[in-house]
């Protein structure tokens, strides 16, 4: 009974809904059962991590929150909730980008210096999901799917520290 969390539905890009019943787990360490996202979502999140990315790189970008809603489609509150958690957490994933490309490829450009920290944290992971994509051969995975990854799907969790 406890093999699957329950079905949700996931709203694409394009408006559309994919349906997810992700599976469960039993974790050995707190022998607790735990939910096992897919990349393309986020945990808390009823739409998909490229809708997600879309908007964090237009906010980088100097488009409000506002905008970016009318834009995708979706309401201003929601936009402006996941940009206020990713700015909180941009530190944190510029660090983890950082530390994760130079483990994948030491050969690694740094980022230059953005005009704020959530464009520093973005440009960090893009350019560590670019490593792996290129590292592992994953031609054709989405980036942001690479970096929810790498965030371990912490890219709008509330605490610092995941």
């Amino acid at each position: 009974p406890w093999g699957h969390a329950r079905s949700r539905l996931i709203r694409q890009r394009d408006g559309s809904h994919v349906a997810l019943r992700p599976s469960r787990a039993i974790c050995t360490q707190c022998e607790r059962t735990h939910v096992l996202l897919p990349l393309a979502s986020l945990p808390r999140r009823t739409d998909a991590v490229e809708t997600v990315g879309d908007a964090l790189f237009k906010a980088a970008a100097g488009h409000g929150h506002r905008t970016i809603a009318r834009e995708l489609a979706l309401p201003p509150s929601t936009v402006r909730n996941w940009l206020r958690r990713a700015r909180g957490r941009a530190e944190w994933l510029r660090q983890r980008a950082v530390q994760a490309g130079h483990e994948i490829d030491v050969c690694l450009p740094f980022s230059p210096p953005r005009a704020s920290l959530l464009a520093e944290a973005l440009d960090a992971l893009g350019l560590t999901a670019w490593a792996v994509i290129r590292r592992f051969g994953w031609a054709g995975t989405s980036p942001w799917r690479v970096i929810a990854a790498l965030s371990g799907g912490h890219l709008l969790s509330r605490g610092p520290d995941g």
